[in-house]
């Protein structure tokens, strides 16, 4: 018997517990085994991951499995009958009549995270906001991936309780616990150099949460995502950094 049939025999409240939970666990070994192999400096294994970074194989194969984890799964939880387009803002959402909303909260996000953000860029060299040497198409993918896990990570919470409010404020110290059984992100935050990847990170799993709260439209969350981590990295005073030998940050 296969997975999907195992939880098509479950209540869809809890079959969707289950897949989020094996989510969380799924990127917690992800990350914990990344971290394992990029400190293995040995024989045959070195060479095999010297390799992996470096085939146009592995690395398909890696963003292959990025597309499964990040899109696949909330979309297969919501063809199933376990989550809703509701719950996860992408579909019988209020265009117009939260669009003032929208546009208030984009404005205020914008000027609180360049208030928070621009004296530290001044006063600090926050070399690991972006390290990954992507160009703009590929980050915007990045943003996707980010704003559907979290979309996913809301869904279920505001399903249990049925409440977006207390639903999205639950999914988002989902997210914050997944993101903290990351060793990546566990050294970068011990490190005060570094400590402004998982605090950025953060900044706009927030940002996008209460955006949610007030629209409950994902697309909305999107949009302000795209804005801030796009738009406003000359504002703020954020150098962009090639390294492409570099794993980018899991969170």
């Amino acid at each position: 018997m296969n997975l999907e049939a195992i939880l098509s025999q479950v209540e869809p409240r809890r079959a969707l517990a289950i897949a989020l939970g094996l989510s969380i666990v799924l990127y917690a070994l992800m990350a914990n085994l990344a971290w394992v192999q990029r400190a293995a400096r040995a024989g045959r294994f070195e060479r095999l991951l010297a390799w992996s970074r470096r085939a146009w194989l592995a690395r398909a194969a890696g963003e292959l499995a990025r597309w499964l984890y990040y899109l696949v799964v909330p979309w297969a939880t919501l063809m199933a009958g376990f989550d809703t387009a509701r719950a996860l803002g992408v579909w019988g959402v209020d265009w117009l009549g939260r669009a003032a909303q929208f546009a208030a909260l984009a404005l205020g996000a914008v000027i609180v995270i360049v208030w928070v953000w621009r004296p530290y860029a001044n006063s600090e060299h926050p070399h690991a906001i972006d390290e990954s040497g992507w160009n703009w198409a590929r980050h915007i993918l990045e943003l996707i991936y980010q704003e559907a896990h979290w979309a996913f990570y809301r869904s279920a919470p505001i399903l249990w309780l049925d409440d977006f409010y207390w639903g999205s404020f639950f999914g988002l110290a989902l997210v914050f616990i997944e993101g903290w059984t990351n060793p990546f992100v566990r050294a970068n935050a011990r490190d005060v150099t570094r400590a402004d990847a998982p605090l950025w990170s953060g900044s706009l799993a927030i940002v996008s949460t209460i955006v949610f709260i007030f629209t409950q439209n994902t697309w909305y969350c999107m949009i302000v995502h795209v804005l801030i981590d796009l738009g406003l990295r000359g504002t703020i005073g954020f150098p962009r950094v090639h390294s492409p030998g570099d794993i980018p940050p899991l969170d």
